[in-house]
């Protein structure tokens, strides 16, 4: 054989051989990709859920009145926009002396017919966060008071109490 024929014959060889590889390993990549994209907006939305449930329990907590019709309505907006790829999601507000806000979702996974998923083919997202009814002004009024108390005790030395 000459030498010519030999090189163009190995050619051949290595250009099948990366057809062969760029189609095993393109597919593979390209879910991996998809995986990590749908992994990271799940993490996102979480996050923004939490951070957005406990803003609302502690402006519900701050406010005069208890859980009602308006903060149930204010859990919705405020988590309205933001989320990406949820469905079914609900949200719930609780009153009391500690409010509580929960808000659950699901959101649908990529390759929805591989079955090493769930059974439902779905995943969860449920977020809970608390905050304790406060009232600054009420609570301002009473260490004053208790303030004043003292000094009160400590003018007259404990005599009158």
């Amino acid at each position: 054989m000459s030498l010519n024929t030999e090189k163009r014959k190995r050619g051949r060889e290595a250009e099948a051989y990366f057809t062969v590889e760029a189609a095993l390993l393109v597919p593979v990549v390209l879910c991996i990709f998809v995986m990590i994209i749908y992994l990271s907006f799940y993490l996102y939305d979480r996050c923004v859920m939490a951070q957005d449930c406990y803003v609302l329990s502690y402006r519900q907590s701050i406010e005069k009145g208890g859980a009602d019709r308006a903060g149930k309505a204010a859990a919705g907006e405020q988590l309205g926009h933001k989320l990406f790829m949820l469905s079914r999601m609900e949200a719930g507000m609780s009153g009391g002396r500690k409010i509580c806000v929960k808000v659950n979702a699901v959101m649908e996974p990529p390759l929805f017919g591989l079955d090493f998923f769930e059974k439902e083919r779905h995943w969860m997202l449920g977020v809970e966060e608390k905050a304790r009814k406060t009232d600054p002004p009420k609570d301002y009024r009473r260490v004053r008071r208790i303030m004043n108390l003292a000094a009160m005790v400590k003018k007259t030395g404990g005599e009158e109490y």
